[in-house]
């Protein structure tokens, strides 16, 4: 049995107008907010046994602008930039906990399916606010995850 520690933060505040949804970036409040939620992590991560290995984040500009300046505060080396989680459900989200090899990840999306993938964890209802973030320890046996998993910290900027 392996026990995983994920902290899933949903991207800052993006702009309305770009060409494209995928193209949207930070505004100034979603920045800022950002580098808030980025002092919360590394605050609450310094006190965990493993600090986070590695990010895993959907391609859109403004997740991997909210990534980047999070890996950059929380000297996170390790960033794996996913298309294929621009839009998409919560059960690949999942897949990519399971099959990563490492132990504490930081995860960067979109709503709803951050929302419910948390709220799926944790048995809780959880709505995820512009750079939210929620740390959710889990542990996944050979045939998955078992649940309920535990919500251990949720930090808002709301």
């Amino acid at each position: 049995m392996i026990r995983k520690t994920i902290f899933v933060v949903r991207h800052g505040y993006a702009n309305s107008h770009a060409e494209t949804d995928f193209a949207r970036t930070l505004t100034e409040k979603g920045i800022q907010a950002v580098k808030q939620t980025a002092d919360f992590i590394k605050s609450f991560s310094e006190n965990l046994s493993q600090k986070i290995q590695a990010c895993i984040c959907s391609a859109a500009e403004r997740t991997s602008q909210t990534a980047k300046i999070i890996c950059s505060h929380c000297v996170i080396d390790c960033v794996e930039t996913k298309k294929e989680l621009y839009s998409t459900y919560s059960g690949e989200w999942l897949k990519q906990v399971e099959n990563s090899p490492f132990e504490t990840l930081l995860l960067v999306g979109h709503n709803p399916t951050l929302s419910e993938l948390v709220t799926h964890l944790s048995g809780q209802r959880i709505y995820m606010s512009p750079s939210d973030c929620a740390v959710v320890s889990l542990e996944i046996k050979e045939d998955g995850i078992i649940y309920p998993a535990e919500l251990i910290a949720f930090h808002s900027n709301e």
